[in-house]
């Protein structure tokens, strides 16, 4: 995940036994008959819904996450597209400024509260500095100063911690862990011994396991844009780990425009139809690129 760049304008913004009462042969006969018709319909329904759209498109109500000032710049470059995506409560708009919303432009996507640091989020609970009625808040620990080094070196651990006390505090969690964390973690190491590379480490050390503590669970999958194989290889076990921790936690795949054309981000999306949604990482050079993307992910029905 690109580093949080805040902008430099003041626009940023889940059989009984049958009752000795119940019905008579007759009864059960015609409602084995209802049963029949409303499974059917119930398999037309599937089928229309997938052939309506991209199987993807047709298993879940997607969210998207920008941060506030990259949907802003998407919305003045096409205000439709950028609607279509970002006009929803389910969707997210990240930014750093504890006192005011990072959404614009009258979006109502959902106000978040990055951090990079639970110490920071542990010391702006404790001075009062979030005075903005946000309902989420991200945690977005990589392997970069924005993050101490205990948590980089235990991400398990913090991951935790900072569900937890967010949970406590009535918000809601996003929860982005980087691979490159597998570079510096101590507790749980990269295996150089046997080759093992930082997807192969986020796997066996567990990493999306730990993340389902939160709300929605961010695998930043970005670096395999262009290698499909290896971006569903991660999400699709990312995901299995996450749902059996927690089957109430929505796990979401990042593209990034640093990783692949417009093109390629939206091949590498639509290869994990299981995702709950898509984090969208760009710079202000990406905003065409974000842009055409978007649009492709819409014309598949998304």
């Amino acid at each position: 995940m690109t580093a949080y760049v805040a902008p430099s304008s003041s626009t940023s913004p889940s059989a009984g036994h049958p009752s000795a009462s119940g019905p008579g042969r007759t009864g059960r006969l015609l409602a084995r008959a209802a049963a029949g018709v409303t499974g059917g319909l119930a398999a037309l329904t599937v089928l229309a819904s997938l052939a309506s759209g991209s199987a993807g498109a047709a298993t879940a109500p997607r969210n998207w996450i920008g941060t506030g000032w990259n949907v802003h710049l998407t919305y003045q470059a096409d205000p439709a597209t950028t609607k279509h995506f970002f006009n929803a409560a389910t969707s997210f708009g990240t930014g750093t400024a504890g006192a005011s919303s990072p959404v614009t432009d009258g979006l109502s996507a959902s106000a978040t509260l990055y951090y990079a640091s639970y110490a920071q989020f542990q010391s702006d609970l404790n001075s009062g500095a979030i005075t903005y009625p946000y309902k989420w808040v991200m945690y977005d620990p990589e392997g970069w100063a924005s993050t101490p080094a205990a948590e980089q070196q235990d991400p398990v651990k913090y991951l935790g911690l900072f569900a937890s006390l967010a949970h406590q505090h009535g918000y809601k969690v996003i929860e982005t862990p980087a691979r490159d964390l597998g570079n510096v973690a101590t507790v749980c190491p990269l295996n150089t011994r046997t080759g093992e590379n930082l997807d192969q480490w986020y796997v066996r050390c567990k990493i999306a396991a730990a993340a389902a503590a939160a709300d929605v669970l961010v695998v930043q999958d970005q670096v395999n844009t262009t290698n499909v194989t290896e971006y569903d290889w991660l999400f699709s076990q990312a995901w299995s780990q996450a749902v059996a921790a927690s089957a109430a936690v929505q796990v979401d795949a990042e593209v990034s425009t640093n990783y692949g054309t417009a093109d390629q981000m939206a091949a590498a999306a639509q290869s994990v139809p299981r995702a709950s949604g898509f984090y969208l990482s760009t710079t202000s050079s990406g905003i065409t690129q974000t842009d055409l993307f978007l649009q492709k992910m819409q014309a598949a029905g998304y």
